[in-house]
């Protein structure tokens, strides 16, 4: 081979990539300003919002660790990552910080390296300290390095999110929560840094019972934050829609049960559940969306319910026979207990009846396909849209049924409302003062404060059994065991408030709502049965003693009236004794009495006589014409 092949070959090579370098600025060719025109790459980059500018800030520092590596980003990277790693394992934090910084300046659009060195610094790292206050400085580091990936990754929600979950989880969850929640409040150069962030910390919606920022509430700020930047179109990465949208209102809750167990305890705390309540409905009233083609709402399952109810009702309306049959086939599969139920009227039914034939409803499968084709040929059509929409309300349903499930919304539903009210309010302040009486050795206080929270707490329990599932009432568990204490013994009276409760507590350490109302509701049972004997038998008492008064009364009176009856008789013959005269003078006087009682008769007699000639008036004869004779006076 010649020079001149070799040279020929030269400027060939050179026209190659004279002709390659043509297309390659017409790809790579930049934008102009405002983000306008530029090559192919920047028009996609500006038609996707994948610009660097779209993105986030540009950082100097990131652009010439790029420009560094020289096309080998990804390489260096990796290399990276794997050191990180190694770091970790040998607890080399300084070394692990400093490699992830270098990460994060070759990857800054990758939030992930955010998430993880935030959770190095406030996890990792603050634990090697043994200040609270150093630990606390280590993990505000972290959440200000969550907010630089923020500003770098203005279209990444979970990383707004998982900001958000920092500021509530880390500094309110801790084993050091507590001083962390001051320490918070009082870090008045973090509230500047949040302010400059959008994040009204000098807001109501940030600051707590004093006045001051609340982690929590705070942490909820930057959720909604996360919440606009989706419904301005972002879709959510790395993270169900469901866990993204429940945290916010879950700071919430959280927020309230940290500001009582601070000792707010108060009309601040009843104000701080309300809020809390209204959050949660509003989330339950949010469309979430599932792996199916549809969104659901929490809050609306009692809607979807009463719906599918209404489009049954409707279906046998339209299929007539043709339901009752399918029907009636159906409950041929149940067993003779759930039939005898079914059959009886409800009226009729006994508790334990009504449970079994609602199960028993549920447990009803009828085939509707079957029963729109045995339906009349003109109501077939109707009657199969009816079964379309009652498969696609079964459908939500499940799907709803399994969302709530997950994140138990019906607990903290329920938790809420219950939470709201002063009588709650008052048993958590109640068992807060009877701990710290307990605790300065104040037993007989303790025990009355105690014994008041029990009944409140018994009468809550009743209203809200879901709340036995609660962690607070693992807390009261406690208090019940130190009350024991107090009163030195581990037997509970029959009447206790929270006997259910203790039970079965102590057999299986926690208890199911569904076992607590039977136990509870048989307690009731037992209760109104022993206290209708008890009346019953106090009926019989009063009674009986009622006719011992009555027994005493009368044998009173009437020792009382013989009494009497004795001191009359004797006081006669004392009187007889003391005024009859000699017995030869007394008949004489008697004669001579008798004597001029005749002739005072005999006179009145003539008179009467002579009155009746002067008036000139006859006797009346008889009926039977004879007259009476004239009366004779007496001898």
């Amino acid at each position: 081979m010649n020079r001149t092949t070799v040279l020929r070959r030269k400027l060939v090579y050179l026209m190659i990539l004279v002709v390659m370098l043509i297309p390659l600025y017409l790809l790579g060719q930049p934008s102009g300003g405002g983000g306008e025109g530029g090559g192919r790459l920047a028009q996609l980059r500006g038609k996707y919002d994948i610009a660097e500018s779209d993105l986030g800030e540009i950082s100097p520092a990131s652009e010439t660790m790029k420009l560094a590596s020289l096309g080998l980003r990804g390489v260096a990277a990796s290399l990276l990552w794997k050191k990180s790693h190694d770091y970790r394992v040998m607890h080399e934090w300084d070394r692990l910080k400093a490699t992830l910084n270098n990460i994060a300046l070759l990857q800054p659009h990758f939030d992930k390296v955010w998430e993880f060195q935030a959770h190095n610094l406030a996890y990792n790292v603050s634990t090697e300290f043994d200040d609270y206050r150093q630990r606390y400085e280590m993990v505000r580091e972290g959440t200000e390095f969550l907010t630089k990936g923020v500003n770098q990754n203005r279209k990444a929600p979970r990383l707004v999110w998982y900001t958000g979950w920092f500021y509530g989880q880390k500094m309110g969850m801790s084993d050091e929560k507590q001083q962390f929640r001051r320490l918070f409040s009082e870090d008045e150069q973090l509230h500047e840094e949040l302010l400059k962030e959008n994040i009204a910390v000098d807001s109501p919606e940030a600051r707590g019972p004093t006045n001051k920022p609340d982690n929590w509430l705070v942490g909820r700020l930057w959720l909604n934050r996360g919440y606009d930047l989706v419904e301005s179109g972002v879709q959510i990465r790395r993270q169900t829609p469901l866990n993204f949208y429940e945290t916010g209102p879950k700071w919430r809750l959280k927020h309230a049960e940290a500001i009582e167990s601070e000792g707010i305890l108060d009309e601040r705390a009843q104000n701080a559940w309300q809020l809390a309540s209204a959050d949660w409905k509003a989330f339950g009233n949010r469309s979430v969306p599932t792996t199916a083609a549809f969104t659901i709402k929490l809050g609306q399952l009692d809607e979807l319910i009463r719906q599918r109810a209404d489009k049954i009702e409707t279906l046998e309306e339209v299929a007539g026979d043709a339901y009752l049959a399918a029907r009636a086939k159906a409950i041929e599969k149940l067993g003779p207990v759930q039939r005898d139920a079914l059959s009886t009227p409800e009226e009729q039914r006994t508790k334990s009846q009504q449970s079994i034939a609602e199960k028993a409803e549920d447990s009803i499968s009828v085939n509707y396909d079957e029963v729109a084709r045995s339906a009349q040929q003109s109501k077939q059509l109707a009657a199969l849209q009816l079964v379309e929409d009652i498969k696609d309300l079964d459908e939500r349903i499940l799907k709803t049924e399994g969302y709530r499930k997950q994140i138990n919304y019906p607990y903290w539903d329920t938790l809420a409302l219950a939470e709201q009210e002063e009588r709650t309010v008052r048993a958590r302040r109640l068992i807060y003062e009877a701990e710290k009486a307990n605790a300065d050795a104040e037993l007989e206080k303790a025990i009355g404060l105690y014994e008041e929270a029990f009944e409140v707490w018994a009468e809550i329990f009743d209203d809200y059994p879901i709340l036995v599932i609660d962690d607070t009432a693992q807390d009261l568990y406690e208090s019940l065991r130190r009350y024991r204490i107090a009163i030195d013994s581990d037997e509970m009276p029959d009447d206790f408030p929270l006997k259910a409760f203790v039970e079965l507590m102590g057999e299986y350490g926690q208890v199911d709502q569904d076992m607590y109302e039977q136990v509870r509701q048989t307690q009731k049972d037992l209760a109104a049965k022993r206290q209708a004997e008890l009346e019953e038998e106090e009926r019989r008492l009063e009674a009986e003693a009622a006719e011992e008064e009555a027994a005493k009364k009368k044998a009173a009176k009437e020792a009382a009236m013989e009494e009497k009856a004795t001191d009359d008789s004797e006081g006669e013959m004392k009187a007889d004794a003391n005024e009859s005269p000699e017995p030869e003078q007394a008949d004489s006087e008697t004669d001579q009495a008798d004597k001029a009682e005749v002739k005072e008769e005999a006179t009145e007699t003539e008179s009467e006589a002579s009155d009746a000639e002067v008036s000139g008036e006859e006797e009346t004869p008889a009926e039977d014409g004879s007259a009476d004779p004239p009366a004779e006076p007496d001898a």
